[in-house]
Formats: C-alpha cells, structure tokens, sequence
C-alpha cells in the first residue's frame, strides 16, 4: 500500500530552510532532531495500533502530520494523514502497513539528512548502517 507520490522529494530543503528562518543549520539540527525520534514515535504509533486505541491513534498521527509538515516532509506527512483520518474504519493490517510507510520514508529522511547537510547521521537502535 502506498498512500504518497514517490515522485515527491522526501524534504523540500529550501521550504525546510525557509521555515527556520532562513537558517541552514537550523534546519539541519530540526531534521536531525526529527530523524532521532521518529523511531520511537513510529513505534508508539504501532503500538496504540495493536491496541486498537482508535482515538489516540488518531491524535499521535496528527501530531506526526504537523512535525512533518513543520519539517517540510509532504510524504510523511500525507501517510500521517491517512492514519489520523483512517484510524477509526480501517482494519489493524491496513493500518500496520501505513504505519511501515511511515518507517520506510523515515528512512528516505535519514538518508536526506546525510546526503543534504553532510551530517554524520547515528544509528538508530537496532538498525544496520
């Protein structure tokens, strides 16, 4: 199930800058800071999937909409927005495959990350470099 355009750039670096005021390292600590806790959330989310707690499914996915947005990631944004709207009507393997999504484009923004700002990117728990 893809629910994003893969056409789309993961970031769009330039909106990314202009909304941190203009600042390239600004941008680069936020989307670092992004690229950090995005395991954690996507492990929340699935989480409250599995649990089958519908509303705060919803709530955690919005969130996760709005820091994307923030964060200038239109795709990861857009899976966010499937999960908050569909959180109610779909099925926990449909939602559990969204929540995957969500996993992999946070990969596409980790390598972003490395490849856009030259950062030295750390692992994420329990993933291979």
């Amino acid at each position: 199930m893809t629910t994003t355009e893969p056409s789309m750039p993961i970031i769009d670096r330039e909106q990314l800058i202009q909304r941190m005021m203009g600042s390239a390292e600004m941008a680069k600590r936020m989307l670092s800071r992004f690229v950090e806790t995005s395991r954690n959330e996507c492990d929340l989310i699935e989480s409250t999937v599995r649990m089958g707690d519908k509303s705060s499914l919803a709530s955690l996915a919005h969130r996760h909409k709005g820091t994307a947005q923030t964060m200038a990631s239109a795709r990861v944004a857009q899976v966010a927005a499937a999960l908050e709207t569909r959180a109610h009507c779909d099925e926990t393997s449909e939602l559990l495959a969204m929540v995957d999504e969500l996993r992999s484009l946070h990969g596409e923004v980790r390598n972003f990350l490395h490849d856009e700002f030259s950062e030295s990117v750390p692992a994420v728990r329990g993933e291979q470099k």
